[in-house]
């Protein structure tokens, strides 16, 4: 039988569903399956839906079955009540370890890791995607091509912090800590205030008027930091460290308070930041261990997609959605 695009998401939305029951829709916290496994995807929201792009079924440690698992290009939506998950597109490049924002009514795809034939390369090329119509533009590419790089909009600017590159004199990968913005009209990137600490695999939230850039790994450790930027000022400051160091983790703000879902070592960890107190605390929510997580904030909710517990295992087909209510009663308690 032919799989046409239009048959295909109708197939991986009735996957999707299959795992999730339509009743207690308004419960504090809610789970359901991917109808494809994966780790390293990336996670927005267009302020309705939570948008799912990209990842990677196999860790990278099974050299055995990685390289046939691929990278995924495909775009799904999920519903932040019902976890429902809606095929949307497909990008230009199968993506993993990659960011994406929202901007304009379009998906900003950017960075990552990719596969051309059977060679693995970071990616610089950048792409924005009209979920409406499926009509892609190429946009400018980064500087520098990056993976676990971390990404935000902030007004009519996008925003890419740090991230990792790998040097072409050695072949090793370094921790980048610059800092780019692409403003209107969006045709080039424009170097900004280096971070304090050079990090990839941290979590970037839109609160307060800043960008919280939450944890990070820096190919050596990971770091108990909170790095506070002002994109009007175009300056850094070092906010309270986060209670154990992070890396590989998934960070989403709310009503003035950023949560914390998983983490490389701690994988069951679930952490809350109180932005007007400086408090950190650990929570006690039903969430689903792993790591390379990824959340967002929608509404009410915020939803947390993805994951893997170990390189030799397959990616997780876990995602989650929590009320704010729930969180905040975790925190304050």
């Amino acid at each position: 039988m032919r799989l046409t695009r239009r048959a295909f998401g109708g197939a991986i939305t009735a996957s999707a569903l299959a795992g999730t029951s339509t009743a207690g829709l308004a419960q504090d916290h809610r789970q359901g399956r991917l109808h494809i496994p994966r780790y390293g995807a990336a996670l927005c929201s267009d302020g309705t839906r939570a948008i799912l792009s990209g990842g990677a079924p196999m860790g990278a440690g099974r050299t055995e079955t990685h390289f046939h698992s691929a990278k995924l290009a495909t775009v799904e939506t999920v519903s932040p009540h019902t976890l429902e998950q809606r095929f949307v597109a497909n990008g230009l490049y199968p993506r993993a370890n990659h960011a994406a924002v929202w901007m304009e009514d379009r998906l900003w795809l950017l960075g990552g890791r990719t596969r051309d034939g059977t060679e693995t390369r970071l990616v610089s090329e950048t792409e924005r995607i009209d979920l409406g119509s499926q009509a892609i533009w190429t946009g400018p590419d980064l500087p520098v091509p990056l993976i676990h790089l971390s990404a935000a909009s902030f007004g009519r600017s996008i925003f890419v912090f740090g991230g990792v590159f790998r040097d072409p004199a050695d072949s090793s990968r370094k921790p980048v800590g610059r800092v780019w913005e692409c403003a209107p009209p969006h045709d080039r990137w424009v170097e900004r205030e280096p971070m304090h600490v050079a990090v990839g695999n941290a979590s970037a939230v839109v609160a307060d008027d800043r960008i919280w850039l939450i944890g990070g790994f820096d190919q050596a450790e990971a770091h108990a930091v909170t790095q506070v930027y002002d994109p009007v000022a175009d300056r850094w400051s070092m906010g309270p460290p986060t209670p154990i160091p992070l890396s590989a983790h998934g960070a989403a703000g709310a009503e003035g308070r950023v949560f914390v879902f998983g983490d490389y070592t701690d994988q069951s960890s679930v952490l809350g930041f109180d932005i007007r107190t400086g408090d950190w605390r650990a929570l006690d929510a039903p969430f689903t261990p792993r790591r390379h997580v990824r959340a967002v904030a929608v509404g009410d909710r915020i939803v947390v997609a993805g994951g893997n517990r170990s390189s030799l295992a397959p990616a997780t087909d876990a995602v989650e959605s929590f009320s704010i209510g729930l969180l905040n009663e975790q925190f304050d308690r």
